[in-house]
C-alpha cells in the first residue's frame, strides 16, 4: 500500500468533536498518526492543574507501514484513541485526592515504592481465596 493509500484509509476516521487524527508522510515514506485534541474538548481540560485551564494536546505516535491491511490500520487509528483515552482516565483518577496511577509519575519514583513490602496490600487469603 502506497503512504498516499494509507493516509486516505486513516483521514476517514472520525470520533468525538474536537478530536483528529493527524497522519502525514515523512520523507522516506514511513506513515505517522497521531490523535490530537483541541482546547473544545473536555479532554483538554488540565487534570493537574484542575482549574478549568484547557490545552490542546496530541497522544503518541503510531507507525503505519505499506504491508498493513485497512483493517490494521483501522484498528492501529483505533488502538491510539484508546490509549489517548486511558491515557486521560489515568490522569483523572483520583484516590484521596491524587492521581494515584497517573501515566506522567517518574518510573523510578514507582521502583522506589515497589521495592518495599510496606508499599503491598494484600489479603491474608489472596492466593489462596479460602474463607476462613
Amino acid at each position: 500500500m502506497t503512504p498516499a493509500e494509507i493516509i486516505k484509509i486513516a483521514q476517514s476516521i472520525t470520533y468525538k468533536p474536537g478530536w483528529t487524527v493527524h497522519v502525514w508522510a515523512e520523507m522516506d515514506g514511513t506513515v505517522i498518526a497521531q490523535i490530537g485534541v483541541d482546547d473544545t474538548t473536555e479532554a483538554s481540560l488540565d487534570a493537574q492543574k484542575r482549574d478549568g485551564t484547557r490545552t490542546p494536546w496530541r497522544g503518541g505516535t503510531k507507525y503505519l507501514n505499506k504491508h498493513m491491511c485497512r483493517q490494521e490500520i483501522v484498528g492501529a487509528i483505533y488502538g491510539a484513541i484508546k490509549d489517548a483515552e486511558i491515557h486521560e482516565f489515568r490522569e483523572w483518577f483520583r484516590y484521596r485526592g491524587r492521581a494515584i496511577d497517573n501515566p506522567h509519575i517518574d518510573p523510578d519514583a514507582l521502583w522506589e515504592i515497589a521495592g518495599k513490602a510496606s508499599s503491598f496490600n494484600i489479603r491474608e487469603n489472596a492466593m489462596t481465596m479460602e474463607e476462613t
